[in-house]
């Protein structure tokens, strides 16, 4: 890898790294270290997810766990989150997405400023996903202003599309039986002209609703990392946080 994001972190007396890609837009790759040796390496074109676990027949196999590598869908790095326990065990977990301890990015970093952005601006964190959410309602509904301007003003271009002769078929008629049901007196319901407005502007406000709801849990999973990094590095439980 050319240009590469790091993270890193000492856990249970070991050094942990791991290497990715800082996204090309065609690729995503990335490798782990444990105590400068080279644990796994992982590469693909389509997942936005790398799981890296050690080999069977290593001496740390049932202990040194597993990481999973996250990446956006324009294959920029989010994060490196480890996942402690024997190496079946802690890549059935990372797949599922429970748990886990996120390495720390480079100082300096995209990850990093990223991380801290998250940290210390959440209200501004949330606000940037709310624009996105707004920015996926508005931007479709302008270029569709935008397309039927241009149908009125210069028309729709005419294709001399071929005529196909297809074959006259004479199917038979079917006497279908004439059944005869009873009316139901279904009650009449008027709903509120509130509910109508929403029912109405759903599909506006479902992309906003939902990058509201990703920014407060990415703010609530930042917190819960500080505080497990925290109790980490006091030597305290190995509390498990939320590592989706």
């Amino acid at each position: 890898m050319a240009e590469t994001q790091v993270y890193e972190m000492e856990i249970d007396g070991r050094e942990h790294r791991v290497e990715t890609s800082v996204g090309d837009g065609w690729r995503n790759e990335a490798t782990w270290w444990v105590d400068g040796e080279e644990i796994a390496t992982a590469t693909s074109r389509v997942e936005d997810n790398l799981y890296l676990v050690v080999s069977e027949d290593h001496e740390l196999a049932a202990s040194l766990g597993a990481v999973r590598a996250r990446f956006t869908g324009l294959s920029k790095p989010l994060r490196a989150t480890w996942f402690e326990g024997e190496r079946r065990t802690a890549e059935a977990v990372a797949r599922i997405g429970m748990g886990g301890l996120d390495l720390v990015p480079e100082p300096g970093s995209l990850a990093a400023l990223r991380e801290e952005r998250v940290r210390s601006q959440p209200r501004r964190h949330a606000s940037l996903h709310v624009a996105k959410g707004v920015a996926n309602v508005v931007v479709p509904i302008l270029i569709g202003i935008v397309f039927f301007w241009l149908v009125r003003r210069f028309g729709l271009p005419s294709i001399p599309w071929p005529s196909i002769p297809l074959p006259d078929v004479d199917l038979p008629s079917i006497p279908w039986p004439s059944i005869d049901l009873p009316a139901v007196p279904w009650p009449d319901w008027e709903l509120p002209g509130w509910v109508r407005w929403a029912l109405d502007h759903v599909k506006y406000m479902v992309p906003i609703i939902i990058g509201l709801a990703l920014a407060r849990s990415e703010v609530r999973r930042r917190r819960q990392q500080d505080e497990l990094r925290a109790r980490r590095a006091a030597g305290g439980p190995s509390a498990r946080g939320d590592g989706r």
